[in-house]
């Protein structure tokens, strides 16, 4: 797990309340979809893009961080973690280990979470050697 856990201490924080990115809510983000790499950290929005065209990422699990006051940054990079490996490989068909793939994921900032109710933590698949993708990296598609 040690390749991904640098990459996700820098995109902890990417969905968040302050502008930036591409036409789609991030809270409207769904698993399957495709997206660009945002141009800023912190972002509302990302361009959802056709898995068909080169593309960075792909959502495969959207889950929600159920405690009712915004837990620490710690806490959700933990949180992401825990949830995001498993449901991998089930996605993907192959192991983590085994896979060319490495994951990281979108979560609220803490005005996110106060001000706009967002609670979820997306996780998304990208090329480890971060080269683009064409077509789905889902395992069944």
């Amino acid at each position: 797990m040690s390749r991904v856990a640098v990459y996700l201490v820098g995109l902890a924080l990417l969905a968040g309340a302050c502008g930036g990115g591409g036409g789609t809510d991030v809270a409207e983000i769904s698993v399957g979809d495709c997206f660009d790499d945002p141009s800023e950290f912190i972002v509302e929005t990302l361009d959802v893009v056709d898995c068909d065209e080169p593309h960075d990422n792909e959502v495969y699990a959207k889950l929600l961080l159920e405690q009712s006051v915004y837990p620490s940054d710690d806490v959700i990079t933990q949180f992401a973690l825990d949830v995001c490996l498993p449901p991998f490989e089930a996605y993907v068909g192959e192991t983590y280990a085994e896979s060319p793939l490495d994951f990281s994921y979108l979560a609220p900032t803490e005005d996110g979470w106060n001000n706009r109710g967002e609670r979820s933590v997306t996780c998304f698949l990208y090329s480890a050697d971060l080269s683009r993708l064409t077509g789905s990296v889902r395992a069944d598609s």
